[in-house]
């Protein structure tokens, strides 16, 4: 079983991976702390699979906490997300980081990790509460695409994607209702989004959900995810 360690600024923020965490029934393997100093402790009781890592909690030394998450879990896929002076980012990721994704809340992605870790450990990620109409794990805590890429920030969807998506079956349309419910966003912002009705975007959901074979919100983006169309 991955094992995920998430740091991150406040208590708030790990009530809220822990809560999406359960949800999806892999709450043993997710630990969330809100120091630096507490999250190299927990590594030291138990290494950890994946580490995020918000860099306003691992300053003033990101490259030093890199090297000894690392230290304490050899193999780990080091992430870290914030607005990091470029120098220490380069720093960071000499250390070992596979990368500094800026301008992207650490929640949000702890949030769509989360996701991609219950689908791989458990074949499909398991159905989020809430109907096709709900918003499921996701919504309270946002959740914004975020490609383990060095130094670069994603904020939009590639031609790429979008040329996967009409392979897949997916309209522009059904691909962008898509990619709202990536981000964690209800139908009515959705809708706000694209200027059409809630009731339109629920139209859109159902239609995507058939294509995609998925049963609900955290299905749907669990399987985006592998088909990569969404990132």
């Amino acid at each position: 079983m991955r094992n995920v360690l998430a740091c991150v600024r406040t208590s708030l923020a790990t009530q809220a991976i822990t809560a999406c965490a359960h949800q999806l029934g892999i709450a043993s393997a997710v630990r969330a702390v809100t120091t630096s100093a507490d999250a190299l402790a927990r590594l030291a009781e138990q290494p950890a699979d994946v580490i995020l890592a918000d860099v306003a909690v691992t300053r003033p030394d990101t490259p030093g906490f890199t090297r000894r998450a690392l230290a304490a879990s050899p193999g780990a896929l080091v992430v870290l997300f914030g607005a990091e002076d470029p120098q220490a980012a380069m720093a960071a990721v000499a250390a070992g980081a596979r990368g500094v994704i800026r301008g992207s809340d650490l929640v949000t992605a702890v949030t769509k990790t989360l996701l991609l870790v219950a689908s791989e450990q458990l074949g499909d990620a398991p159905a989020a509460s809430g109907s096709p109409g709900g918003a499921g794990c996701g919504t309270a805590t946002a959740v914004q695409a975020a490609t383990v890429v060095p130094l670069q920030r994603v904020d939009r969807i590639p031609v790429t994607v979008t040329e996967r998506g009409r392979r897949s079956g997916l309209t522009e349309r059904e691909l962008q209702v898509l990619r709202g419910m990536a981000d964690g966003k209800s139908n009515a912002e959705i809708g706000r989004d694209l200027y059409v009705s809630e009731d339109t975007v629920k139209t859109h959901a159902r239609r995507l959900f058939r294509k995609l074979g998925a049963r609900d919100r955290a299905h749907a983006v669990a399987s985006a995810f592998r088909a990569g169309l969404v990132s």
